[in-house]
C-alpha cells in the first residue's frame, strides 16, 4: 500500500511541474510577441505605404496634380537655360570677354528658379517668391543689354549675329518669356490660374 501511495504521490508531482512549465513557456511567447509586435506593425505599416498602395497613389496624384500648375513656368524657363546656353558657348567661340558675364547669369537664373520649381513638391508653398524676384532683375538686366546693343551695336554681347536690330529683338524676346513667367507665378501665388481648379478637386477626391 505504502509503495502505491508513493506512486500516485510521484505521479500528481510530475503533473503539476508539466503544467507550470506550460504556464511558463506560454507566458515567455507571449512576451516575446509582445516585444515583437512593434516592429511587426511598423514594418507593416511601412509596407502599406511603399509604391502600389492606395495611400501612395493618393499622394502622387496630388503632387502630379500641382506639379502640373507649374508646367508652364518649366518649360519656359528651360528655354531660357538653353538660351543662355547657347549665347554663351557662341560668345567663347567669337569674342570670350567680359561679356559673358550676361549669358552666363541667365544660366544661373534659370537653374535657381528650376530649383525652387522642383522644392514645391516636398513643401506646401505655392508662391516662388525668390524666382519672382530673380526674375524682374533678370528683366532689368536684359534691357540694359537692349540698351546697349542698340546704342554700341552688336559687337558687344552679339558679335555672331547680322546686325544690332537682330540683338535687340532677341533681348526683347527675352523679356517678354520673363514678364509670362512672372506673370505665370503671380498667378499661381493668387491661386487664378486654370489648374488650381483641377488641384483642388484632387485634393478633395484624395482626402
Amino acid at each position: 500500500m505504502k509503495k502505491k501511495e508513493q506512486v500516485k504521490r510521484a505521479r500528481t508531482k510530475a503533473q503539476a511541474q508539466a503544467g507550470r512549465s506550460k504556464v511558463d513557456g506560454a507566458a515567455g511567447n507571449g512576451s516575446r510577441d509582445a516585444h515583437k509586435g512593434p516592429s511587426v506593425q511598423a514594418a507593416s505599416s511601412r509596407k502599406r505605404q511603399g509604391p502600389g498602395t492606395d495611400a501612395f497613389k493618393r499622394e502622387q496624384s496630388v503632387k502630379t496634380a500641382k506639379w502640373n500648375r507649374f508646367m508652364l513656368i518649366r518649360y519656359l524657363d528651360a528655354g531660357l537655360f538653353f538660351i543662355g546656353l547657347y549665347w554663351a558657348l557662341m560668345l567663347l567661340a567669337f569674342q570670350p570677354g567680359i561679356a559673358m558675364v550676361v549669358p552666363v547669369l541667365e544660366i544661373v537664373i534659370a537653374l535657381a528658379v528650376m530649383v525652387e520649381v522642383f522644392t514645391t513638391l516636398s513643401s506646401e508653398t505655392e508662391y516662388l517668391v525668390w524666382s519672382h524676384r530673380v526674375l524682374v532683375a533678370s528683366c532689368a538686366l536684359s534691357a540694359v543689354t537692349l540698351a546697349a546693343t542698340v546704342l554700341v551695336g552688336e559687337q558687344l554681347f552679339f558679335p555672331f549675329l547680322s546686325s544690332k536690330m537682330v540683338g535687340a529683338m532677341f533681348c526683347v524676346a527675352l523679356i517678354a518669356v520673363k514678364l509670362i513667367i512672372i506673370h505665370r507665378i503671380v498667378l499661381v501665388r493668387d491661386r487664378r490660374d486654370k489648374r488650381y481648379a483641377l488641384y483642388q478637386k484632387v485634393l478633395r477626391y484624395n482626402s
